[in-house]
């Protein structure tokens, strides 16, 4: 099933739950969830990109730079300004100790959200980090698939050994969250590998005839996942925090992506109520919107919580507050997320 000729219902709702993964993580900071989320959630949106890059829809290197900017770097800056002055203006109100105003809006050029860059809105690290793999896979991906996918895992094994060799030192200073992208790039290019081999309606069509066997993959998949995430410790591509091997991170990354996929198209398959899909497919789609969006209001929500509901119990350690929170932060990204589109974008 598809929303419309170029979209796909599941890949919406795919991103539609990893959005959501993404809001609850930023608010909740222990437990097994938080575990749970950080062992995919980041690589689960660069496979979903991977999956749904095909090279041959641009004439040109120039016109692939000149739309995947538009779409990404673009509002990147504009989201990256805008809640840089909600960040300033709040911090100034309240007095907050401040090193500097300024540096913050300045280090969106540097675009990194590890050692304490983008600090007015640390979720945008993603963006530029994305565009950053996407300019790496596009010529890559003229190698051939076997070649590409060779190429993409020696980037991660580069990665991993200058990491091992320099450190923070290496991972601090890298632009654009490199090291995340070298990391992010065997996502993206299996991904894209495998959607170049399997169709999107051959494989909906597998799901839809196998279902029980689809959902035993699932449930298998986020049985192993679920293991490795409190077996092994948390790693962060954001703050550029790898706390295990990093062969460990990215198989069980790929557990927890294949079994969102499965799961996705599980939902789409199997005439679950609308009132289930719709929501998560609307997120989805607008999922780029609720990444920028939800940092600075969660924020906004986490000091309202403290102060009207429980003063002396810290939200990122209760689940009820964090729950309260994050129903706050869904309900106020949703009608920002509507007027942009509506009279910004005029969609």
């Amino acid at each position: 099933m598809t929303t419309s000729a170029n979209r796909y219902e599941y890949i919406d709702i795919a991103k539609g739950i990893g959005i959501l993964l993404v809001v609850w993580a930023h608010i909740l900071l222990v437990g097994w969830t938080h575990r749970f989320i950080y062992a995919f959630h980041m690589p689960l949106f660069f496979f979903i990109s991977g999956y749904l890059f095909k090279s041959d829809k641009y004439n040109s290197f120039k016109d692939f730079f000149k739309k995947r900017f538009k779409r990404l770097i673009i509002p990147y800056l504009i989201y990256s300004v805008f809640t840089w002055t909600i960040w300033a203006i709040f911090r100034y109100i309240t007095h907050s100790d401040v090193e500097s105003y300024f540096m913050p809006l300045v280090q969106t050029v540097i675009a990194q959200g590890s050692g304490e860059f983008l600090v007015h809105n640390s979720a945008l690290w993603f963006i530029p980090c994305l565009f950053a793999v996407e300019i790496l896979y596009y010529f890559i991906c003229k190698t051939g698939d076997f070649a590409a996918i060779i190429i993409c895992i020696a980037f991660a094994v580069f990665n991993s050994m200058m990491a091992s060799f320099y450190g923070d030192s290496y991972m601090f200073t890298l632009p654009w969250n490199l090291d995340a992208a070298f990391y992010a790039l065997p996502f993206y290019g299996i991904a894209n590998t495998i959607q170049n081999h399997y169709s999107h309606e051959l494989l909906l069509t597998k799901v839809k005839q196998n279902p029980m066997i689809a959902i035993l993959i699932a449930v298998m998949l986020t049985a192993i996942l679920y293991y490795l995430s409190n077996f092994f410790r948390e790693c962060s591509m954001g703050s550029s925090s790898y706390q295990c091997d990093f062969y460990i991170f990215i198989i069980r990354a790929f557990f927890g992506c294949f079994a969102v996929i499965i799961f996705s198209m599980l939902l789409t398959n199997l005439h679950i109520p609308k009132l289930i899909t719709m929501p998560l497919s609307w997120c989805g789609r607008n999922s780029l919107d609720i990444m920028c969006l939800h940092i600075p209001i969660k924020g906004f929500a986490i000091i309202l919580a403290t102060k009207l509901i429980h003063p002396t119990i810290e939200v990122s350690e209760s689940g009820s507050l964090s729950t309260i929170v994050f129903i706050v932060t869904m309900l106020v990204c949703i009608p920002i997320t509507i007027f942009i589109n509506r009279y910004i974008r005029k969609q």
